[in-house]
């Protein structure tokens, strides 16, 4: 019985061992190509990354001020950059290791024949990029122990948030040496690939500005690198497709950084089989357009208009002109001059940066703050009349000066050409405003206080974002009792009220809150501004004040240019096509800005000597210094003003001022009467930085701007907003 179930055993084994070993045979004879094959597809390459095409840029009209082209990249990889850059003999023992199969490298290779072998690669590309200039080897290997060191700070950056250290994802791709190749350099680039397996060329994009768009320079912005911090800020790091890459182009300034979330794309990725095979396809999608408020040719013409006026005036050193639509609030032109050529950027960037009388690299229109002098003077009527420290019957006497035992300050502006100063006798506060009376305003600002005052300017924006969203933009100064105190450490004086109700002293605002502040003039309406369209509807504040003292805030505006005793009415008078210009001049004591620093220094022998610094501060002069003399010495308390701008003192007075001016195009009656219950469509503001007089050197800009603005828009001057003229567009192109 046992002999009889051994054998049934016996024959179970060897029946299930003759099927395997004919299942053997099936699979590794008879069906090899076929599992060969299976097991090759298993085997995929590392995934490809898909490049994404950046939005362009449009204007108003759909111009297209910037866009992205098609180009190659010269890539490295990141374990050759390490390699080079790392200085590490174990970095190069594994690229040595890595490479021998595709090389025939020996396995001992020494490590100073594989870097050799790297000299040569930044020889060659040296040769291969120096057409236009000549470029060093060690130019390029610079660009490599940059992309180390940004690659390093990323993985600092993601260990910190994952709570440990690991290798990053920009430690196996292939980095960018060479960007923007044409069709006939990437052929020969991949020459050098060929014989360099480390080097890729890969199909890429670089951004590309429309000609004739100096104007633009500052609105459009520039892109940079990315870096740590924006990897650390990034609101994608989660997503593979979305998230910064160390090396990557990312908006740092301008429409570029504002719109950066609209027209940055998501890569894509693929994945190869050793065969070939596609085995995943992820694809790439493309930044959408954004679109800007801007007139395109409004933008150009004004910034032709600017640069005569300040080429006129030989103090004068730069300038602005900001145009907004007043319903909607739109930026229609935000003019800075002078600019530069945002095509050349990189090439004249030392010249630029070294440009410190005229400052080309400045963002004037948004970024720079300056006293507002009489631009603010309707808004500290307002106060008072909203206050109830002053009623339209209200009346002053102006006999030029506050105080007539004290005649050295808080007296009236000057009679040009003469010692005197202007007396207006009893004025109320249209004929205050008509006639910029600063005794009229210190009484005020007097009464009302720093407090009521600060209040007023707040609600008009002062010290706050204008909502426009640049990243250069300055908030401006609402010198407020505890901002006095913690900023300069100085209490509220009487006089404080006082300055601050002509726009001195520590107010100060950007060209831009000046231009919302005349679009508040003429709606009784405070908005933020937009700059780029498409994003939601912006609220409105209404500003407090009865229908009759708007009236009169307004009456004092226009008789500043249409009464013959406006301080402006000489310069700025204009009527044209049923309009009359409106406004307000400014001149704002100002003070000349170092442009140049003295540093007398050691150098690594001891000899001294001593050196003058192109710089608008004493920290740039001396991270210039620095680099310029590396190993020198010097004392801090040492350095001193060399130069400043302007030089020598001004034509008139005892003071240098930058010119304001600030308007609106407001209707008038059949009898050129202001109609003042239509409300104007388009308020502008002008500053030439140490221009002198407000009137006698904005008013006749503002007669220009007026001109320019009717000739664009028309006898309608009405600028739709973006949406309603590409609704529009489209209803027309529906009907044809």
């Amino acid at each position: 019985m046992f002999d009889h179930r051994l054998r049934i055993l016996l024959y179970v084994f060897g029946g299930a061992i003759v099927v395997l070993a004919g299942r053997l045979v099936q699979i590794q004879i008879v069906e090899a190509s076929y599992y060969t094959e299976r097991a090759q597809r298993a085997i995929v390459l590392a995934p490809t990354s898909l490049p994404f095409v950046r939005g362009s840029i449009l204007d108003r009209m759909g111009e297209e001020l910037v866009s992205d082209h098609a180009c190659w990249n010269l890539t490295l990889d990141f374990q050759t950059v390490a390699a080079d850059a790392g200085g590490k003999v174990e970095l190069v023992t594994s690229e040595i290791k890595r490479w021998r199969r595709v090389r025939g490298y020996a396995r001992d290779m020494p490590p100073d024949v594989f870097l050799d072998e790297l000299d040569r690669m930044w020889a060659e590309l040296a040769a291969f990029a120096s057409v236009h200039r000549v470029i060093h080897p060690d130019e390029l290997r610079r660009r490599a122990v940059e992309i180390f060191g940004q690659v390093m700070r990323v993985r600092k950056v993601v260990a910190h948030r994952r709570g440990f250290d690991a290798p990053v994802a920009e430690e196996t791709q292939a980095h960018t040496i060479l960007a923007a190749l044409t069709g006939e350099q990437q052929i020969r680039a991949r020459e050098l690939a060929d014989r360099f397996p480390w080097l890729h060329v890969e199909p890429a994009s670089v951004r590309r500005i429309a000609p004739n768009n100096e104007a633009f320079a500052h609105v459009l912005g520039r892109l940079g690198r990315v870096d740590a911090d924006t990897v650390e800020s990034d609101p994608e790091a989660e997503n593979p497709f979305a998230r910064y890459i160390a090396g990557e182009k990312v908006g740092i300034t301008g429409a570029e950084y504002l719109a950066e979330r609209r027209v940055r794309g998501r890569r894509g990725r693929f994945t190869r089989g050793r065969d070939g095979e596609i085995i995943e396809e992820i694809e790439s999608q493309n930044g959408a357009p954004a679109q800007l408020t801007i007139h395109g040719e409004l933008q150009r013409h004004l910034y032709q208009v600017l640069g005569d006026a300040v080429q006129a005036y030989p103090h004068a050193s730069g300038g602005a002109i900001v145009v907004l639509d007043v319903p909607s609030r739109e930026v229609l032109a935000l003019v800075s001059y002078p600019a530069y050529d945002p095509s050349r950027f990189g090439e004249d960037y030392v010249k630029l940066r070294d440009d410190t009388d005229r400052l080309p690299l400045r963002f004037r229109a948004v970024s720079s703050r300056y006293a507002p002098g009489s631009t603010v003077k309707p808004l500290t009527c307002l106060s008072g009349l909203i206050n109830g420290t002053i009623t339209l019957d209200s009346r002053d006497e102006c006999t030029g000066y506050m105080f007539e035992d004290v005649r050295d300050k808080w007296r009236c502006w000057q009679l040009q050409g003469t010692n005197q100063r202007k007396a207006h006798g009893s004025i109320d506060v249209v004929a205050a405003l008509t006639g910029s009376c600063n005794v009229f305003m210190y009484r005020l600002g007097q009464q009302l206080g720093v407090d009521q005052l600060c209040a007023t300017f707040d609600m008009v924006g002062i010290g706050r974002p204008t909502g426009i969203g640049l990243r250069e933009e300055n908030n401006g100064i609402n010198p407020t009792a505890s901002w006095l105190m913690t900023n300069r450490n100085k209490s509220v004086t009487p006089g404080s009220a006082r300055h601050f109700a002509i726009g001195q002293g520590e107010v100060s605002l950007t060209p831009v809150q000046v231009a919302n502040i005349f679009a508040t003039y003429a709606s009784g309406r405070w908005r933020p501004l937009t700059l780029v369209a498409g994003g939601e509807k912006t609220p409105e504040w209404t500003l407090p004040g009865r229908g009759e003292q708007w009236t009169a805030i307004r009456k004092g505006i226009y008789g500043v240019t249409n009464d013959p005793t406006g301080t402006a009415y000489r310069f700025a008078n204009y009527q044209r096509d049923g309009y009359v210009l409106c406004g307000k001049t400014g001149s704002a004591t100002a003070k000349p800005w170092p442009t140049a620093y003295r540093i007398p220094y050691a150098d690594a022998e001891g000899k001294e000597d001593i050196a003058i610094v192109r710089a608008g501060a004493k920290g740039p002069a001396i991270e210039q210094f620095s680099r310029k003399y590396p190993g020198a010495t010097f004392e801090f308390h040492d350095i001193q003003v060399a130069q400043r701008w302007p030089i020598g003192p001004p034509e008139h007075g005892d003071d240098h001022s930058h010119a304001w001016m600030g308007g609106y195009l407001q209707r008038v009656h059949t009898d050129g009467s202001p109609d003042f219950s239509i409300e104007p469509t388009i308020a502008f503001s002008i500053l030439v930085e140490f221009g002198g007089s407000g009137g006698q050197t904005s008013g006749p800009l503002a007669k220009k701007v007026s001109d320019v603005l009717l000739d664009t828009f028309g006898p309608s001057l009405l600028a739709k907003p973006v949406t309603e003229r590409a609704t529009s567009t489209k209803a027309e192109v529906a009907r044809r």
